[in-house]
């Protein structure tokens, strides 16, 4: 029995895998033209190993411009359909990419577009359906209604407030919400000015979070990622910095060799705004009311040959204006200097919090946000979509006197 489990985790991990180094685009076949009452109706059949992403019918009339229509899958099949208004005279063709980013892959083009009218009889020949298909005609309405409500996977991330150690791996965490489960999830990287992306498979760590490192190796410069998503009725997100189109950007920091404190000559240059520490941590945008949460961050010396902290805490506020520092402990999962710390759940409204570090003494402390008078502000929100509260302005009487101002 052990061998079959051990075989049937190798063959799931394989698969993933697999799907996530998917370099074809989507194929487009079984494409029909359609015209009733003054209405276009295309259906094309379009697949993909990993999910298609988007699909888009491009159609113009006799002598316009062309305007878009998105295509809509159906729930039950690889069929994708757009409807508009138009003529025999009207123009289309297709262009469908898959969730990796692959295509776009095309039916026609602009300079080779297809004309509606002469598929326009076909409206009265019905399309074929498979035998398996209709026999499964039968379903119960509760589950159909289900398949129909179900939307694409809600991707829930923003980039790290600071820049990073290059040369180190990094951590991407990110909560990935979907009423169908998850099928898919793939962190895709590439440094800035590339063409093709490298896909990392997240793995699910607790409830929504999703994570994957960004390897040492890639770790250089300005690196661009996206974060995408499939779940198991074939719906899929691709989210970036500026949605599907403009991915997130993380600028890995050069390590500064100072000298040591009493050899500095004059012309040493001036400590960085976090002091003797460098963190790296990715505040979230909102934290659902009413459940303890998990704060997580990266917390290194500039220079490998620097101390690590002795004590890193977070400072937060919440709603009832008071002042708490609660110390963070170390997170296997998080890499070198990777700390994490739970804190308590929270009402509806806002919390507000700066991640500190101290040597043992607290002489030397730093602090994430560059000052001490600088907070991250977090909604505390049961739906998704609330915006990020205005940040706090505000020294606390717990924070450690030797704090950068």
């Amino acid at each position: 029995m052990r061998i079959s489990t051990v075989a049937v985790i190798a063959t799931v991990f394989v698969a993933v895998r697999a799907r996530a180094d998917d370099t074809k685009p989507p194929q487009i076949s079984e494409v029909r033209a359609s015209l009733k009452g003054g209405q276009v109706q295309i259906e094309a059949r379009i697949t993909d190993e990993t999910g298609v992403l988007s699909a888009i019918c491009h159609h113009r009339g006799a002598g316009g411009r062309a305007e878009d229509s998105p295509m809509m899958r159906n729930d039950y099949d690889d069929v994708f359909r757009a409807s508009f208004p138009g003529g025999p005279d009207t123009e289309y063709w297709i262009e469908a990419s898959d969730l990796l980013g692959n295509g776009p892959a095309t039916y026609g083009s602009s300079a080779k577009a297809f004309a509606v009218g002469s598929a326009a009889p076909a409206e009265k020949t019905p399309r074929a359906q498979p035998p398996p298909r209709k026999q499964a005609e039968p379903r119960p309405p509760r589950e159909r209604v289900t398949a129909k409500a179900a939307p694409p996977p809600s991707v829930e991330h923003s980039r790290p407030g600071t820049s990073p150690p290059e040369g180190r791996d990094f951590l991407v965490r990110t909560k990935i919400r979907s009423e169908s489960p998850v099928a898919l999830a793939v962190l895709q990287v590439r440094p800035q000015g590339n063409t093709t992306f490298t896909n990392m498979p997240l793995t699910r760590t607790e409830g929504e979070t999703w994570e994957a490192q960004i390897p040492a190796a890639m770790a250089h410069g300005n690196v661009e990622y996206f974060i995408t998503a499939r779940n198991e009725t074939g719906q899929a997100t691709r989210q970036g910095e500026g949605g599907s189109r403009a991915p997130y950007v993380i600028a890995f920091k050069k390590a500064v060799v100072t000298a040591t404190p009493q050899a500095a000559p004059a012309t040493t240059a001036p400590p960085q705004a976090t002091g003797p520490f460098i963190f790296t941590d990715n505040p979230p945008v909102r934290i659902p009311p009413g459940r303890p949460f998990v704060l997580r961050a990266q917390v290194v010396p500039p220079t490998d040959k620097g101390e690590m902290p002795d004590r890193v805490a977070i400072l937060w506020r919440g709603n009832d204006a008071q002042d708490q520092l609660t110390d963070m402990v170390r997170d296997e999962t998080g890499g070198w200097g990777g700390y994490k710390a739970e804190l308590p759940p929270q009402d509806e409204g806002a919390i507000f919090f700066q991640i500190v570090a101290c040597d043992a003494a607290a002489t030397k402390c730093g602090i994430d946000t560059g000052s001490k008078r600088k907070w991250h502000a977090t909604a505390i929100a049961a739906q998704a979509g609330a915006s990020r509260p205005l940040p706090l302005d505000a020294v606390s009487t717990k924070a450690p006197p030797t704090l950068p101002e």
